[in-house]
Protein backbone atom coordinates (compact mmCIF):
# COMPACT_ATOMS: atom_id res chain seq x y z
CA UNK A 1 0.00 0.00 0.00
CA UNK A 2 2.78 2.41 0.90
CA UNK A 3 4.52 1.61 -2.39
CA UNK A 4 1.35 2.37 -4.34
CA UNK A 5 0.94 5.71 -2.57
CA UNK A 6 4.51 6.81 -3.33
CA UNK A 7 4.16 5.76 -6.98
CA UNK A 8 1.03 7.88 -7.44
CA UNK A 9 2.56 10.92 -5.70
CA UNK A 10 5.77 10.80 -7.77
CA UNK A 11 3.74 10.40 -10.99
CA UNK A 12 1.55 13.43 -10.20
CA UNK A 13 4.42 15.70 -9.14
CA UNK A 14 6.49 14.74 -12.17
CA UNK A 15 3.63 15.76 -14.47
CA UNK A 16 3.75 19.33 -13.18
CA UNK A 17 7.45 20.07 -13.40
CA UNK A 18 9.88 19.44 -16.23
CA UNK A 19 13.10 21.40 -15.91
CA UNK A 20 16.40 21.55 -17.70
CA UNK A 21 19.25 19.53 -16.24
CA UNK A 22 21.84 22.26 -15.65
CA UNK A 23 24.97 22.27 -13.50
CA UNK A 24 25.09 24.13 -10.20
CA UNK A 25 27.54 26.67 -11.67
CA UNK A 26 25.23 27.42 -14.60
CA UNK A 27 22.24 27.78 -12.27
CA UNK A 28 24.30 30.24 -10.22
CA UNK A 29 24.93 32.36 -13.35
CA UNK A 30 21.21 32.32 -14.17
CA UNK A 31 20.45 33.57 -10.66
CA UNK A 32 23.06 36.33 -11.09
CA UNK A 33 21.37 37.26 -14.37
CA UNK A 34 17.98 37.41 -12.60
CA UNK A 35 19.48 39.74 -9.99
CA UNK A 36 21.05 42.04 -12.59
CA UNK A 37 17.76 42.21 -14.51
CA UNK A 38 16.05 43.47 -11.36
CA UNK A 39 18.60 46.34 -11.26
CA UNK A 40 18.37 47.33 -14.94
CA UNK A 41 16.70 50.67 -14.16
CA UNK A 42 19.70 51.60 -12.00
CA UNK A 43 22.09 50.89 -14.90
CA UNK A 44 19.88 52.91 -17.28
CA UNK A 45 19.90 55.86 -14.85
CA UNK A 46 23.71 55.72 -14.65
CA UNK A 47 23.87 55.66 -18.44
CA UNK A 48 21.55 58.68 -18.73
CA UNK A 49 23.58 60.62 -16.17
CA UNK A 50 26.79 59.88 -18.08
CA UNK A 51 25.21 61.12 -21.32
CA UNK A 52 24.00 64.31 -19.62
CA UNK A 53 27.52 65.06 -18.41
CA UNK A 54 28.94 64.41 -21.88
CA UNK A 55 26.37 66.69 -23.52
CA UNK A 56 27.44 69.68 -21.39
CA UNK A 57 30.74 69.76 -23.33
CA UNK A 58 28.96 70.54 -26.61
CA UNK A 59 28.42 74.22 -25.75
CA UNK A 60 32.19 74.91 -25.92
CA UNK A 61 32.66 73.33 -29.36
CA UNK A 62 32.95 75.51 -32.47
CA UNK A 63 34.74 73.87 -35.41
CA UNK A 64 33.04 71.19 -37.57
CA UNK A 65 35.74 68.65 -36.66
CA UNK A 66 35.19 69.21 -32.93
CA UNK A 67 31.44 68.72 -33.41
CA UNK A 68 31.98 65.58 -35.51
CA UNK A 69 34.24 64.12 -32.82
CA UNK A 70 31.70 64.95 -30.10
CA UNK A 71 28.78 63.49 -32.09
CA UNK A 72 30.85 60.34 -32.71
CA UNK A 73 31.31 59.84 -28.96
CA UNK A 74 27.60 60.43 -28.34
CA UNK A 75 26.66 58.02 -31.17
CA UNK A 76 28.84 55.27 -29.67
CA UNK A 77 26.98 55.70 -26.37
CA UNK A 78 23.51 55.90 -27.95
CA UNK A 79 23.65 53.32 -30.77
CA UNK A 80 22.32 50.38 -28.72
CA UNK A 81 20.68 52.52 -26.00
CA UNK A 82 18.46 55.05 -27.79
CA UNK A 83 17.94 54.65 -31.55
CA UNK A 84 16.33 58.10 -31.98
CA UNK A 85 19.24 59.92 -30.30
CA UNK A 86 21.76 57.81 -32.21
CA UNK A 87 20.07 58.73 -35.51
CA UNK A 88 20.15 62.41 -34.49
CA UNK A 89 23.95 62.16 -34.05
CA UNK A 90 24.21 60.49 -37.46
CA UNK A 91 22.19 63.22 -39.17
CA UNK A 92 24.24 66.00 -37.55
CA UNK A 93 27.54 64.45 -38.64
CA UNK A 94 26.21 63.82 -42.15
CA UNK A 95 25.40 67.52 -42.48
CA UNK A 96 28.85 68.47 -41.20
CA UNK A 97 30.57 65.96 -43.51
CA UNK A 98 28.64 67.33 -46.49
CA UNK A 99 29.63 70.87 -45.54
CA UNK A 100 33.27 69.73 -45.48
CA UNK A 101 32.73 67.84 -48.79
CA UNK A 102 34.55 64.84 -47.29
CA UNK A 103 33.51 61.73 -49.24
CA UNK A 104 35.06 59.22 -46.81
CA UNK A 105 33.34 60.86 -43.86
CA UNK A 106 30.00 61.00 -45.70
CA UNK A 107 30.18 57.28 -46.58
CA UNK A 108 31.26 56.37 -43.04
CA UNK A 109 28.19 58.08 -41.56
CA UNK A 110 25.88 56.70 -44.24
CA UNK A 111 26.99 53.25 -43.09
CA UNK A 112 26.19 54.19 -39.47
CA UNK A 113 22.81 55.49 -40.67
CA UNK A 114 22.18 52.09 -42.27
CA UNK A 115 23.07 50.40 -38.96
CA UNK A 116 20.38 52.34 -37.04
CA UNK A 117 17.83 51.68 -39.81
CA UNK A 118 18.65 47.93 -39.68
CA UNK A 119 18.61 47.86 -35.88
CA UNK A 120 15.12 49.42 -35.82
CA UNK A 121 13.74 47.09 -38.50
CA UNK A 122 13.75 49.51 -41.48
CA UNK A 123 15.60 46.94 -43.57
CA UNK A 124 14.60 48.16 -47.04
CA UNK A 125 15.60 51.72 -46.15
CA UNK A 126 18.92 50.42 -44.83
CA UNK A 127 19.53 48.43 -48.02
CA UNK A 128 18.68 51.52 -50.12
CA UNK A 129 21.26 53.57 -48.23
CA UNK A 130 23.98 50.93 -48.59
CA UNK A 131 23.18 50.30 -52.26
CA UNK A 132 23.66 54.01 -53.02
CA UNK A 133 27.26 54.02 -51.74
CA UNK A 134 30.37 53.76 -53.91
CA UNK A 135 33.26 52.37 -51.83
CA UNK A 136 35.57 51.36 -54.66
CA UNK A 137 38.13 54.13 -54.08
CA UNK A 138 37.79 54.37 -50.28
CA UNK A 139 40.14 53.05 -47.55
CA UNK A 140 39.89 49.43 -46.38
CA UNK A 141 38.61 50.55 -42.99
CA UNK A 142 35.45 51.94 -44.63
CA UNK A 143 35.09 48.90 -46.88
CA UNK A 144 35.26 46.67 -43.78
CA UNK A 145 32.58 48.77 -42.07
CA UNK A 146 30.44 48.53 -45.23
CA UNK A 147 30.80 44.75 -45.52
CA UNK A 148 30.10 44.24 -41.81
CA UNK A 149 26.96 46.36 -42.08
CA UNK A 150 25.84 44.14 -44.96
CA UNK A 151 26.39 41.10 -42.71
CA UNK A 152 24.32 42.76 -39.98
CA UNK A 153 21.56 43.70 -42.44
CA UNK A 154 21.19 40.21 -43.93
CA UNK A 155 21.21 38.66 -40.46
CA UNK A 156 18.10 40.78 -39.74
CA UNK A 157 16.54 39.69 -43.02
CA UNK A 158 17.16 36.15 -41.79
CA UNK A 159 15.34 36.89 -38.53
CA UNK A 160 12.34 38.16 -40.50
CA UNK A 161 12.44 34.91 -42.51
CA UNK A 162 12.08 33.05 -39.18
CA UNK A 163 15.25 31.00 -39.73
CA UNK A 164 13.75 28.66 -42.35
CA UNK A 165 12.96 28.44 -46.06
CA UNK A 166 14.70 29.34 -49.30
CA UNK A 167 14.90 33.07 -48.52
CA UNK A 168 16.62 32.37 -45.23
CA UNK A 169 19.22 30.21 -47.00
CA UNK A 170 19.88 33.05 -49.47
CA UNK A 171 20.38 35.51 -46.62
CA UNK A 172 22.81 33.15 -44.87
CA UNK A 173 24.86 32.82 -48.07
CA UNK A 174 25.01 36.61 -48.43
CA UNK A 175 26.11 36.97 -44.80
CA UNK A 176 28.97 34.56 -45.34
CA UNK A 177 30.02 36.14 -48.64
CA UNK A 178 30.36 39.53 -46.98
CA UNK A 179 32.17 37.95 -44.02
CA UNK A 180 34.63 36.43 -46.50
CA UNK A 181 35.04 39.85 -48.14
CA UNK A 182 36.04 41.29 -44.77
CA UNK A 183 38.51 38.49 -44.14
CA UNK A 184 40.12 39.16 -47.52
CA UNK A 185 41.15 42.73 -46.66
CA UNK A 186 41.30 43.04 -42.87
CA UNK A 187 44.66 43.05 -41.07
CA UNK A 188 45.56 42.23 -37.48
CA UNK A 189 46.21 45.94 -36.86
CA UNK A 190 42.52 46.72 -37.36
CA UNK A 191 40.72 47.42 -34.01
CA UNK A 192 37.84 45.15 -35.06
CA UNK A 193 40.07 42.29 -36.23
CA UNK A 194 39.47 40.01 -33.22
CA UNK A 195 35.68 40.30 -33.34
CA UNK A 196 35.36 39.98 -37.14
CA UNK A 197 37.92 37.16 -37.30
CA UNK A 198 35.96 35.36 -34.57
CA UNK A 199 32.81 35.20 -36.70
CA UNK A 200 34.77 34.27 -39.81
CA UNK A 201 36.22 31.26 -38.00
CA UNK A 202 32.82 30.39 -36.51
CA UNK A 203 31.26 30.39 -39.99
CA UNK A 204 34.04 28.09 -41.15
CA UNK A 205 33.69 25.82 -38.07
CA UNK A 206 37.26 26.51 -36.88
CA UNK A 207 36.26 26.04 -33.25
CA UNK A 208 39.13 24.46 -31.32
CA UNK A 209 41.72 27.25 -31.17
CA UNK A 210 39.04 29.93 -31.09
CA UNK A 211 37.30 28.21 -28.16
CA UNK A 212 40.42 28.47 -25.97
CA UNK A 213 40.90 32.15 -26.85
CA UNK A 214 37.31 33.11 -26.10
CA UNK A 215 37.13 31.07 -22.88
CA UNK A 216 40.23 32.86 -21.54
CA UNK A 217 38.86 36.25 -22.55
CA UNK A 218 35.38 35.71 -21.06
CA UNK A 219 36.66 34.19 -17.80
CA UNK A 220 38.90 37.24 -17.22
CA UNK A 221 36.27 39.81 -18.24
CA UNK A 222 34.35 41.93 -15.75
CA UNK A 223 31.15 41.67 -17.86
CA UNK A 224 30.83 45.44 -17.80
CA UNK A 225 31.36 46.29 -21.49
CA UNK A 226 29.62 45.62 -24.79
CA UNK A 227 32.77 43.79 -25.95
CA UNK A 228 32.37 41.41 -22.97
CA UNK A 229 28.75 40.76 -23.98
CA UNK A 230 29.68 40.07 -27.61
CA UNK A 231 32.57 37.75 -26.67
CA UNK A 232 30.35 35.71 -24.33
CA UNK A 233 27.68 35.52 -27.04
CA UNK A 234 30.21 34.21 -29.60
CA UNK A 235 31.41 31.65 -27.03
CA UNK A 236 27.81 30.49 -26.49
CA UNK A 237 27.42 30.05 -30.25
CA UNK A 238 30.47 27.75 -30.34
CA UNK A 239 29.22 25.68 -27.36
CA UNK A 240 25.85 25.31 -29.08
CA UNK A 241 27.46 23.97 -32.26
CA UNK A 242 29.63 21.60 -30.19
CA UNK A 243 26.55 20.30 -28.35
CA UNK A 244 27.56 21.51 -24.85
CA UNK A 245 24.18 22.83 -23.72
CA UNK A 246 25.20 23.56 -20.13
CA UNK A 247 28.06 25.89 -21.13
CA UNK A 248 25.87 27.31 -23.91
CA UNK A 249 23.33 28.46 -21.30
CA UNK A 250 26.06 29.71 -18.95
CA UNK A 251 27.69 31.83 -21.69
CA UNK A 252 24.33 33.31 -22.73
CA UNK A 253 23.70 34.27 -19.09
CA UNK A 254 27.11 35.99 -18.96
CA UNK A 255 26.37 37.85 -22.20
CA UNK A 256 22.96 38.91 -20.86
CA UNK A 257 24.55 40.26 -17.65
CA UNK A 258 26.99 42.39 -19.67
CA UNK A 259 24.16 43.60 -21.93
CA UNK A 260 22.00 44.74 -19.00
CA UNK A 261 24.92 46.40 -17.22
CA UNK A 262 25.79 48.39 -20.36
CA UNK A 263 22.12 49.33 -20.96
CA UNK A 264 22.09 47.55 -24.31
CA UNK A 265 18.50 47.61 -25.61
CA UNK A 266 19.17 45.13 -28.45
CA UNK A 267 19.64 42.00 -26.32
CA UNK A 268 20.00 38.85 -28.43
CA UNK A 269 21.40 36.68 -25.62
CA UNK A 270 18.29 36.94 -23.40
CA UNK A 271 15.99 36.03 -26.29
CA UNK A 272 18.03 32.95 -27.26
CA UNK A 273 18.21 31.94 -23.61
CA UNK A 274 14.41 32.19 -23.33
CA UNK A 275 13.93 30.04 -26.45
CA UNK A 276 16.25 27.35 -25.04
CA UNK A 277 14.47 27.33 -21.67
CA UNK A 278 11.08 26.86 -23.37
CA UNK A 279 12.35 23.63 -24.95
CA UNK A 280 13.67 22.50 -21.56
CA UNK A 281 10.41 23.18 -19.70
CA UNK A 282 11.57 26.32 -17.79
CA UNK A 283 8.48 28.22 -18.97
CA UNK A 284 8.22 30.82 -16.16
CA UNK A 285 11.86 31.85 -16.36
CA UNK A 286 11.66 31.91 -20.17
CA UNK A 287 8.60 34.14 -19.94
CA UNK A 288 10.38 36.55 -17.57
CA UNK A 289 13.37 36.82 -19.91
CA UNK A 290 11.31 37.36 -23.05
CA UNK A 291 9.22 40.01 -21.23
CA UNK A 292 12.41 41.94 -20.47
CA UNK A 293 13.41 41.59 -24.14
CA UNK A 294 10.07 43.02 -25.22
CA UNK A 295 10.38 46.00 -22.87
CA UNK A 296 13.89 46.79 -24.16
CA UNK A 297 12.77 46.31 -27.77
CA UNK A 298 9.90 48.76 -27.34
CA UNK A 299 12.25 51.40 -25.91
CA UNK A 300 14.67 50.95 -28.81
CA UNK A 301 11.92 50.63 -31.51
CA UNK A 302 13.46 47.39 -32.79
CA UNK A 303 10.82 46.05 -35.18
CA UNK A 304 12.83 42.98 -36.22
CA UNK A 305 13.28 41.74 -32.68
CA UNK A 306 9.64 42.57 -31.89
CA UNK A 307 8.60 40.15 -34.65
CA UNK A 308 10.89 37.37 -33.43
CA UNK A 309 9.83 37.97 -29.80
CA UNK A 310 6.20 37.59 -30.82
CA UNK A 311 7.08 34.10 -32.11
CA UNK A 312 8.65 33.23 -28.76
CA UNK A 313 5.54 34.48 -26.95
CA UNK A 314 3.47 32.18 -29.16
CA UNK A 315 5.68 29.23 -28.23
CA UNK A 316 5.27 30.07 -24.54
CA UNK A 317 1.51 30.25 -25.00
CA UNK A 318 1.49 26.87 -26.76
CA UNK A 319 3.60 25.42 -23.94
CA UNK A 320 1.11 26.67 -21.36
CA UNK A 321 -1.79 25.27 -23.35
CA UNK A 322 -0.07 21.92 -23.87
CA UNK A 323 0.78 21.77 -20.18
CA UNK A 324 -2.85 22.44 -19.36
CA UNK A 325 -3.98 19.60 -21.64
CA UNK A 326 -1.44 17.17 -20.21
CA UNK A 327 -2.44 18.06 -16.67
CA UNK A 328 -6.09 17.45 -17.50
CA UNK A 329 -5.20 14.01 -18.87
CA UNK A 330 -3.15 13.26 -15.76
CA UNK A 331 -6.03 14.33 -13.52
CA UNK A 332 -8.47 12.15 -15.46
CA UNK A 333 -6.23 9.09 -15.25
CA UNK A 334 -5.52 9.72 -11.58
CA UNK A 335 -9.25 9.89 -10.83
CA UNK A 336 -9.76 6.53 -12.52
CA UNK A 337 -6.90 5.07 -10.49
CA UNK A 338 -8.41 6.40 -7.27
CA UNK A 339 -11.82 4.85 -8.11
CA UNK A 340 -10.12 1.52 -8.70
CA UNK A 341 -8.23 1.83 -5.43
CA UNK A 342 -11.49 2.66 -3.56
CA UNK A 343 -13.27 -0.34 -5.07
CA UNK A 344 -10.41 -2.75 -4.44
CA UNK A 345 -8.93 -1.37 -1.24
CA UNK A 346 -11.17 0.29 1.31
CA UNK A 347 -8.25 0.72 3.61
CA UNK A 348 -6.70 3.16 1.13
CA UNK A 349 -9.47 5.78 1.67
CA UNK A 350 -7.21 8.14 3.61
CA UNK A 351 -4.53 7.93 0.91
CA UNK A 352 -7.05 8.70 -1.84
CA UNK A 353 -8.40 11.69 0.12
CA UNK A 354 -4.86 13.06 0.39
CA UNK A 355 -4.33 12.63 -3.34
CA UNK A 356 -7.65 14.37 -4.06
CA UNK A 357 -6.57 17.32 -1.91
CA UNK A 358 -3.31 17.53 -3.85
CA UNK A 359 -5.23 17.49 -7.11
CA UNK A 360 -7.53 20.25 -5.89
CA UNK A 361 -4.56 22.44 -5.02
CA UNK A 362 -3.08 21.71 -8.44
CA UNK A 363 -6.27 22.91 -10.09
CA UNK A 364 -6.09 26.12 -8.09
CA UNK A 365 -2.49 26.65 -9.22
CA UNK A 366 -3.49 25.90 -12.80
CA UNK A 367 -6.29 28.44 -12.57
CA UNK A 368 -3.85 31.05 -11.25
CA UNK A 369 -1.38 30.30 -14.04
CA UNK A 370 -4.13 30.64 -16.67
CA UNK A 371 -5.25 33.89 -15.09
CA UNK A 372 -1.68 35.21 -15.13
CA UNK A 373 -1.28 34.15 -18.76
CA UNK A 374 -4.45 36.02 -19.69
CA UNK A 375 -3.14 39.13 -17.95
CA UNK A 376 0.22 38.85 -19.72
CA UNK A 377 -1.52 38.50 -23.08
CA UNK A 378 -3.47 41.68 -22.32
CA UNK A 379 -0.18 43.43 -21.54
CA UNK A 380 1.24 42.21 -24.84
CA UNK A 381 -1.81 43.56 -26.71
CA UNK A 382 -1.36 46.89 -24.93
CA UNK A 383 2.34 46.92 -25.81
CA UNK A 384 1.51 46.22 -29.47
CA UNK A 385 -0.94 49.13 -29.43
CA UNK A 386 1.78 51.38 -28.01
CA UNK A 387 4.12 50.23 -30.77
CA UNK A 388 1.49 51.09 -33.38
CA UNK A 389 1.03 54.56 -31.87
CA UNK A 390 4.81 55.04 -31.82
CA UNK A 391 4.96 54.21 -35.54
CA UNK A 392 2.18 56.73 -36.24
CA UNK A 393 4.10 59.35 -34.26
CA UNK A 394 7.20 58.54 -36.29
CA UNK A 395 5.28 59.19 -39.53
CA UNK A 396 4.15 62.55 -38.15
CA UNK A 397 7.70 63.46 -37.08
CA UNK A 398 8.99 62.54 -40.56
CA UNK A 399 6.40 64.89 -42.10
CA UNK A 400 7.51 67.67 -39.77
CA UNK A 401 11.13 67.05 -40.66
CA UNK A 402 10.27 67.25 -44.36
CA UNK A 403 8.57 70.63 -43.80
CA UNK A 404 11.59 71.83 -41.79
CA UNK A 405 13.92 70.80 -44.63
CA UNK A 406 11.82 72.84 -47.07
CA UNK A 407 12.10 75.86 -44.75
CA UNK A 408 15.85 75.35 -44.43
CA UNK A 409 16.18 75.22 -48.22
CA UNK A 410 14.25 78.50 -48.53
CA UNK A 411 16.45 80.04 -45.82
CA UNK A 412 19.62 78.96 -47.64
CA UNK A 413 18.33 80.47 -50.90
CA UNK A 414 17.67 83.76 -49.09
CA UNK A 415 21.17 83.75 -47.61
CA UNK A 416 22.65 83.09 -51.05
CA UNK A 417 20.70 86.08 -52.35
CA UNK A 418 22.15 88.32 -49.62
CA UNK A 419 25.68 87.02 -50.19
CA UNK A 420 25.32 88.00 -53.86
CA UNK A 421 23.95 91.38 -52.75
CA UNK A 422 26.98 91.97 -50.50
CA UNK A 423 29.34 91.03 -53.33
CA UNK A 424 27.52 93.53 -55.59
CA UNK A 425 27.97 96.29 -52.98
CA UNK A 426 31.67 95.49 -52.62
CA UNK A 427 32.07 95.51 -56.40
CA UNK A 428 30.32 98.90 -56.57
CA UNK A 429 32.68 100.35 -53.95
CA UNK A 430 35.68 99.01 -55.86
CA UNK A 431 34.35 100.63 -59.04
CA UNK A 432 33.88 103.95 -57.24
CA UNK A 433 37.39 103.71 -55.80
CA UNK A 434 38.79 103.04 -59.29
CA UNK A 435 36.96 106.10 -60.71
CA UNK A 436 38.27 108.23 -57.83
CA UNK A 437 41.81 106.98 -58.49
CA UNK A 438 41.55 107.74 -62.20
CA UNK A 439 40.21 111.26 -61.47
CA UNK A 440 43.09 112.03 -59.10
CA UNK A 441 45.60 110.51 -61.51
CA UNK A 442 44.22 112.62 -64.36
CA UNK A 443 44.41 115.82 -62.29
CA UNK A 444 47.89 114.90 -61.07
CA UNK A 445 49.11 114.51 -64.65
CA UNK A 446 47.56 117.92 -65.43
CA UNK A 447 49.34 119.30 -62.34
CA UNK A 448 46.00 120.41 -60.87
CA UNK A 449 47.30 120.16 -57.29
CA UNK A 450 44.75 122.62 -55.91
CA UNK A 451 41.81 120.60 -57.13
CA UNK A 452 43.38 117.40 -55.81
CA UNK A 453 43.79 118.97 -52.37
CA UNK A 454 40.22 120.22 -52.52
CA UNK A 455 38.95 116.71 -53.37
CA UNK A 456 40.96 114.98 -50.66
CA UNK A 457 40.14 117.57 -47.96
CA UNK A 458 36.41 116.92 -48.23
CA UNK A 459 34.76 114.46 -45.82
CA UNK A 460 31.42 114.68 -47.56
CA UNK A 461 31.98 111.78 -49.94
CA UNK A 462 33.22 109.49 -47.18
CA UNK A 463 30.27 110.36 -44.98
CA UNK A 464 27.83 109.78 -47.82
CA UNK A 465 29.42 106.41 -48.67
CA UNK A 466 29.37 105.39 -44.99
CA UNK A 467 25.73 106.43 -44.74
CA UNK A 468 24.87 104.36 -47.81
CA UNK A 469 26.93 101.43 -46.50
CA UNK A 470 25.15 101.50 -43.12
CA UNK A 471 21.79 101.65 -44.87
CA UNK A 472 22.66 98.53 -46.89
CA UNK A 473 23.95 96.77 -43.75
CA UNK A 474 20.78 97.66 -41.81
CA UNK A 475 18.49 96.46 -44.59
CA UNK A 476 20.30 93.13 -45.07
CA UNK A 477 20.58 92.44 -41.34
CA UNK A 478 16.89 93.17 -40.67
CA UNK A 479 15.88 91.02 -43.62
CA UNK A 480 17.86 88.12 -42.09
CA UNK A 481 16.63 88.86 -38.55
CA UNK A 482 13.29 90.68 -39.00
CA UNK A 483 12.41 90.50 -35.29
CA UNK A 484 15.79 91.75 -34.06
CA UNK A 485 14.60 95.22 -32.99
CA UNK A 486 11.64 93.87 -30.99
CA UNK A 487 13.68 91.01 -29.52
CA UNK A 488 16.51 93.32 -28.49
CA UNK A 489 14.16 95.90 -26.93
CA UNK A 490 12.57 93.07 -24.95
CA UNK A 491 15.93 92.65 -23.19
CA UNK A 492 15.87 96.29 -22.01
CA UNK A 493 13.85 97.99 -19.32
CA UNK A 494 10.56 99.30 -20.80
CA UNK A 495 11.55 102.95 -20.43
CA UNK A 496 14.96 102.33 -22.05
CA UNK A 497 13.76 100.80 -25.30
CA UNK A 498 15.38 102.14 -28.49
CA UNK A 499 13.38 103.63 -31.38
CA UNK A 500 15.46 104.64 -34.46
CA UNK A 501 14.89 108.11 -35.83
CA UNK A 502 12.74 108.67 -38.89
CA UNK A 503 14.57 107.50 -42.00
CA UNK A 504 16.85 105.15 -40.00
CA UNK A 505 16.56 101.39 -39.80
CA UNK A 506 19.14 101.01 -37.01
CA UNK A 507 21.19 103.49 -35.01
CA UNK A 508 24.80 103.12 -33.80
CA UNK A 509 23.84 101.32 -30.56
CA UNK A 510 21.69 98.83 -32.44
CA UNK A 511 24.41 98.26 -35.08
CA UNK A 512 26.91 97.39 -32.31
CA UNK A 513 24.61 94.64 -31.03
CA UNK A 514 23.73 93.56 -34.56
CA UNK A 515 27.45 92.89 -35.10
CA UNK A 516 27.60 91.02 -31.77
CA UNK A 517 24.66 88.87 -32.97
CA UNK A 518 26.72 88.08 -36.09
CA UNK A 519 29.55 86.84 -33.87
CA UNK A 520 31.78 89.99 -33.85
CA UNK A 521 32.22 90.63 -30.13
CA UNK A 522 35.63 92.34 -30.04
CA UNK A 523 35.16 96.09 -29.43
CA UNK A 524 38.20 97.03 -31.56
CA UNK A 525 36.84 95.14 -34.58
CA UNK A 526 33.42 96.70 -34.05
CA UNK A 527 34.96 100.18 -33.89
CA UNK A 528 36.82 99.56 -37.15
CA UNK A 529 33.63 98.39 -38.82
CA UNK A 530 31.60 101.41 -37.62
CA UNK A 531 34.49 103.92 -38.05
CA UNK A 532 34.45 105.17 -34.48
CA UNK A 533 36.77 104.88 -31.49
CA UNK A 534 36.96 101.78 -29.27
CA UNK A 535 36.07 104.03 -26.33
CA UNK A 536 32.81 104.95 -28.04
CA UNK A 537 32.00 101.26 -28.45
CA UNK A 538 32.90 100.56 -24.83
CA UNK A 539 30.72 103.45 -23.59
CA UNK A 540 27.79 102.30 -25.72
CA UNK A 541 28.01 98.71 -24.46
CA UNK A 542 28.29 99.96 -20.86
CA UNK A 543 25.20 102.11 -21.40
CA UNK A 544 23.22 99.19 -22.86
CA UNK A 545 24.29 96.91 -20.00
CA UNK A 546 22.92 99.44 -17.52
CA UNK A 547 19.66 99.64 -19.45
CA UNK A 548 19.31 95.86 -19.74
CA UNK A 549 17.55 93.46 -17.37
CA UNK A 550 20.50 91.08 -17.72
CA UNK A 551 24.22 91.00 -16.95
CA UNK A 552 26.68 91.58 -19.80
CA UNK A 553 27.41 87.82 -20.18
CA UNK A 554 23.70 86.93 -20.09
CA UNK A 555 22.89 89.72 -22.55
CA UNK A 556 25.46 88.44 -25.08
CA UNK A 557 24.31 84.82 -24.63
CA UNK A 558 20.61 85.65 -25.09
CA UNK A 559 21.45 87.98 -27.98
CA UNK A 560 23.28 85.14 -29.79
CA UNK A 561 20.01 83.16 -29.88
CA UNK A 562 17.88 85.92 -31.48
CA UNK A 563 16.53 84.74 -34.82
CA UNK A 564 17.98 81.22 -34.40
CA UNK A 565 14.67 79.53 -35.23
CA UNK A 566 14.59 81.45 -38.52
CA UNK A 567 18.03 80.16 -39.37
Amino acid sequence: MKTLYLTIVVFVLASFSVKAELSAETEMWLQRLDSVIQQRQVFDAMKSEKLSEMYKKKMSLRSPYELISFNTQMYDEYKVFDSDSAMSCVEQNLRLAQQLDNKSLIVEWRIKQAFILSATGLLKESLDVLSSLDISDLPNSIKIAYYWQMVYLYSHFGQYAAGTGQLYDIYVVKERLYTDSIHGIITKDDPQFLWLDTWYRINNEQYDELLDELESKVVLSSLNTRDDAMSAYALAYIYKNKGDEDKFVRSLAMSGIADIRTSNKDVASLQELAEYLIDEGEIIRAYNYISVCLQLTQKYHNRVRAVSISRVYDRILQSFLQGDKEQQEVLKKTNYDMIGVLVMLLVAVIIIVNIALRLYKSRIRLHDVNKELKRRRSELAYANQNLKEANENLVEVNAQMKQTNIQLKESNLAKEEYVAYVFAICSNYISKLEEYRKDINRKAKAKMLGEILTMTDKQTMVQEELKEFYHHFDAIFLRLYPTFLDDFNALLEPEERIVPRKGELLNTDLRIYALIRLGITDSVKISEFLHCSPQTIYNSRLKMRNKSKLSNEELVEVLSKIGRAAE
